[in-house]
């Protein structure tokens, strides 16, 4: 009978050991990601050029300027806090030359620069350029960016929520990527994307649209 009891006892004890090593392990794996510095979608960029997590995130040390929302080995895409209000893609019809037709290309940094450079007025570029934050070279997305964020919204809202960053708007937003279809629609249209489902439609150049600045990082 003794026998059984410390038996019992002693298995008792190993049952509680190993509950309290299976704790240790998921307090460490909750500071690690307290302290997560990774190119992560959802991660956070900072005013410093840092990254921190959700979880490590303190309003009262760290200003955040923008949520991460695609990234690949060592680059990241990331979105700004803060909304730009609304612009159109051209103040008249025509086509931009070195800009990328493509729906589902990452290439808001080479299409900005294009837009920059044309002699047609681009008000969305423009906007983003004269954008002051603490991080340079922000860039108008192209229609495969905003469709990327538009696919890890959720995530990104949820960061967006934390560090008190500008809602999302229910409306179609500015790409720099012109419809390349066919010659016609390249001269007049280009690619809005509505950020709650991805949906991207053609729309006239001369049209307004929101404008939310995003970066590269590597």
């Amino acid at each position: 009978m003794n026998k059984t009891i410390n038996m019992i006892k002693r298995n008792t004890a190993m049952l509680m050991m190993a509950v309290a090593v299976m704790g240790g392990f998921a307090s460490c794996e909750e500071h690690s990601d307290e302290y997560d510095s990774s190119l992560k979608v959802g991660n956070i960029l900072l005013s410093d050029n840092s990254i921190v997590s959700p979880q490590g995130f303190d309003k009262e040390r760290h200003k955040a300027v923008g949520v991460i929302f695609y990234a690949n080995r060592d680059t990241a895409l990331v979105v700004s806090t803060q909304e730009l209000g609304n612009y159109a893609y051209a103040d008249s019809l025509g086509i931009v030359g070195s800009v990328d037709s493509d729906s589902r290309t990452l290439c808001g940094a080479e299409n900005t620069a294009a837009l920059l450079v044309s002699e047609i007025p681009t008000p969305a570029a423009e906007a983003v350029a004269s954008f002051r934050s603490p991080i340079v070279n922000w860039v108008l997305p192209s229609a495969g960016e905003l469709r990327a964020l538009s696919s890890m919204l959720c995530v990104v809202e949820r960061s967006m929520e934390i560090v008190g960053g500008e809602p999302f708007a229910d409306v179609q937003y500015v790409s720099s990527t012109q419809d390349g279809s066919t010659s016609e629609s390249e001269q007049m249209y280009y690619l809005s994307v509505a950020l709650r489902n991805g949906f991207v439609t053609s729309t006239i150049k001369t049209t307004p649209g929101r404008v939310r600045p995003v970066l590269r990082i590597r």
